[in-house]
């Protein structure tokens, strides 16, 4: 998938319609006194607003696309929450204790204990909320997990329409505030800089329009919302130490929200973090690409006949491990994270499908033949393995060796990374290599804040005024080196109701 500003600004025509009512001229706003800036009107943006005009602030909301809502146009809207009310009806007996130990447990102890605990905390009054407001759960759910690591409890639920159906509840719990006046918004405005007086106290945001025209808005208090840095190619690289393979995620995921609390004297953390997906079938090498298909990897989902191996040729992971924490790490120690799918022309025509559609719309195995008959990029066949393990850019003994081995293996029973699934050798050509690389969606670095969610300096110390929520912290605080279902979605909505609610001291 490749996902343009523009594209994106045409299909959120209508949302932005819908909300019309609220939108002034930046010139206007800054005539205004604001009790608080939202930079961001997205899934942590939009609460923040919400709950803080419900409190009696006058707020206004920055916005750098066309239209409110961010990334819910295209999030799959995953939460995990304990001790919902759902979760009550349907005799699951859990407690946040019990969210806040699972989260530490798949995270292998790298996630922030604080802003977990306060997390898993604020989750299930927050769904409670969207339960209460119209939000309308799948069928089934909640369940314990789906591919990544299970919860010991099923807490784990979203909407029939993933994260539009969460917009569609804020949307409507937003649409009043707007007009009425208590909320104001400024769409397709970027935030440039935060204003501070001497003292280093933020005191508004500086506003580029459209035309290029800037304002200075004025407020009491700022919320940096505005998201992560995924669409960024070059804060990717800076702040992850690699650079990002695809292009995939909400475009207006620029790091700008990142950047302002820099230059306000906050600091990055959490990049080490950085956890890649897996499976990813790119339309070219030209990094970022968009992706043309993905791989069904997932062994108790598809189990695998193909082997997996890296550019020397050699097998790096058990291919039937029922772990995508696995295979995404063993992928992440990769050059350039990728690897090829090796197997043999009885392997094709033998196993289940082993691509399957993805962002760009369904694949079936016509769809794979045709690739590997034109040559498309990382598809490749050859009538034996050195032309193969060539063309694809694999050591050519590497490989030899590796397919020898695998079917020795597999012969005597016995694998030497202990891979129990092995139907069938690799044996006669033609020969097939898929190329595998990582792609992403989340951002692992962010800014650093404290158990109030106010953005805090090397030293600890508290810049004034000055707040954040949204996966603009990092998903690494909330995941460690993992990837914990829901838990970018629910916090991210749960911090931005806790600042609005109340951790936003208007007083001061």
């Amino acid at each position: 998938m490749s996902l343009s500003k523009r594209e994106f600004l045409v299909g959120a025509g209508a949302a932005a319609a819908t909300l019309a009512v609220g939108v002034v001229g930046a010139k206007a706003a800054a005539r205004q006194a604001w009790d608080l800036i939202v930079v961001g009107g997205g899934n942590a943006g939009l609460p923040t607003a919400i709950f803080a005009a419900q409190r009696g602030a006058r707020v206004l909301i920055v916005e750098a696309a066309g239209a409110l809502g961010g990334t819910l146009f295209l999030s799959s809207g995953q939460m995990s929450a304990a001790g919902t009310r759902l979760q009550k009806t349907r005799g699951i007996d859990d407690t946040a204790q019990l969210h806040y130990d699972d989260i530490m447990r798949i995270s292998k102890g790298h996630a922030n204990p604080e802003l977990v605990r306060l997390a898993t905390g604020a989750a299930a009054p927050a769904f409670d909320w969207l339960l209460d407001n119209g939000f309308k759960v799948r069928d089934g759910h909640p369940i314990t997990g789906t591919t990544h690591e299970p919860y010991s409890r099923a807490r784990y639920a979203w909407g029939y329409e993933g994260g539009r159906s969460i917009l569609a509840v804020l949307n409507a719990q937003l649409e009043p505030l707007l007009a009425s006046g208590k909320v104001s918004a400024l769409v397709g405005h970027s935030a440039l800089d935060l204003v501070r007086d001497a003292r280093g106290r933020v005191q508004g945001v500086i506003v580029q329009g459209p035309d290029g025209r800037k304002t200075t808005q004025r407020a009491r208090k700022v919320a940096l919302t505005s998201g992560g840095y995924t669409a960024n190619a070059q804060l990717y690289q800076k702040y992850e130490g690699i650079r990002t393979f695809t292009r995939a995620t909400y475009p207006f995921s620029q790091g700008k929200g990142i950047e302002l609390g820099i230059g306000a004297g906050g600091f990055v953390h959490g990049g080490e973090y950085h956890t890649p997906l897996f499976g990813a079938v790119l339309e070219h090498e030209d990094y970022p690409s968009p992706i043309r298909a993905m791989v069904r990897h997932f062994p108790p989902e598809r189990p695998p006949y193909e082997i997996l191996v890296d550019r020397d040729g050699k097998r790096f992971l058990r291919e039937d491990i029922p772990s995508h924490d696995a295979h995404e790490h063993a992928i992440r120690k990769l050059a350039d994270e990728s690897c090829w799918v090796i197997y043999d022309e009885a392997i094709r025509q033998a196993a289940p499908s082993l691509v399957r559609g993805g962002f760009s719309g369904p694949w079936t195995d016509a769809d794979t033949a045709a690739a590997y008959d034109k040559g498309l990029p990382m598809f490749y066949r050859a009538g034996d393995l050195d032309s193969l393990a060539k063309s694809a850019g694999i050591n050519p003994a590497g490989l030899q060796r590796t397919v020898a081995e695998y079917n020795r293996g597999r012969t005597a029973g016995k694998d030497f990374l202990g891979r129990e699934h092995m139907p069938m050798p690799i044996g006669s050509g033609p020969f097939y290599a898929l190329k595998l690389h990582s792609w992403n969606l989340l951002s692992f670095a962010g800014l650093a804040v404290n158990a109030k969610l106010e953005v805090i300096r090397p030293d600890g110390a508290p810049i004034p005024n000055l707040y954040a929520a949204g996966e603009l912290l990092g998903c690494a605080q909330l995941m460690g080196d993992s990837q914990c279902g829901g838990m970018s979605v629910m916090p991210a909505l749960s911090f931005g109701r806790l600042l609005g609610r109340e951790l936003i001291d208007f007083t001061a």
